[in-house]
């Protein structure tokens, strides 16, 4: 695999985003009741969403592949990321040059550099339209932290310890969440296509419970999957030096769209889901 090609499914499989209720890869040391109804289910876990704090943190990712011949591959990457809550979004990474991707309150944006010499950016209302067509999503990768919004109107069934919500648009199932019933955390979180086929899987696991109401997973592993249902990429991130973003770096430029500062492409996403270069 080329470096190009790494960078494609080192972004697809973690910054993105076979039918059937799949349990966790885990199962809950300790069995414990769920909700009664959707709708209790969402109000517990809006009351955990409003306690999320600003928080900073290393990552260390570690990405899986298949090669032509049907070896296995690995590429890890470094990286720093930076959260402010609900939306705001960056991670720097300089494993293939330069990686940066960020979001704020109405826009996202991606710029790789040297290899692909490449910037795309779009509004956060176009790709949350875009959803299952776009490789990178704000909404995903705020997902992946554990920060799910869920409305009554999902589906819920309890099994063996965990409360399953379901999420369906047009009688598809479009998303799936796996909440402990203890400690009401979010453990899985799977995306599914148009075709109701489960695209990528994300398991939150060894929870990080620091100062100032912090709580997010600090092992995260991203799975994609082709039209077989067989994971064909992974990628393993691990949070490190998890500790709250100070008030005085949650308003400073990392969470402001940069300038083209001499990138070769620019490309907006459009209405029609697609990248057009400007």
């Amino acid at each position: 695999m080329t470096a190009n090609n790494s960078i494609i499914t080192f972004l697809a499989a973690a910054l993105v985003l076979v039918t059937g209720c799949q349990q966790p890869s885990v199962r809950p040391k300790q069995i414990c009741p769920g909700k009664a109804t959707a709708r209790q289910a969402a109000a517990v876990l809006g009351l955990e969403k409003q306690n999320v704090q600003p928080m900073r943190a290393s990552a260390d990712c570690v990405m899986s592949w298949r090669g032509e011949n049907g070896d296995k591959k690995d590429e890890r990457v470094s990286g720093k990321l930076a959260f402010v809550p609900p939306g705001k979004i960056f991670f720097k990474g300089d494993k293939f040059g330069e990686i940066r991707f960020g979001a704020n309150e109405t826009q996202f944006w991606l710029r790789v550099k040297p290899e692909l010499d490449s910037y795309w950016w779009g509004s956060k209302a176009l790709a949350d339209q875009c959803d299952q067509m776009l490789l990178v999503n704000p909404v995903n990768i705020t997902e992946a932290l554990g920060i799910v919004v869920v409305t009554p109107d999902w589906k819920l069934i309890y099994r063996d310890g965990y409360d399953i919500l379901s999420l369906y648009e047009d009688q598809k199932l479009k998303k799936r969440v796996y909440i402990n019933a203890c400690d009401y955390r979010i453990e899985q979180i799977e995306y599914f296509d148009g075709y109701g086929m489960k695209k990528v899987s994300v398991e939150l696991t060894d929870y990080w419970a620091g100062d100032d109401g912090l709580m997010v997973p600090s092992t995260i592993r991203v799975g994609s999957f082709d039209s077989l249902g067989t994971e064909e990429s992974s990628v393993q991130i691990k949070l490190k030096h998890i500790r709250p973003l100070p008030p005085e770096k949650q308003k400073k430029k990392l969470f402001q769209r940069p300038g083209r500062d001499g990138y070769e492409h620019l490309y907006r996403l459009d209405e029609n889901c697609g990248f057009i270069e400007e």
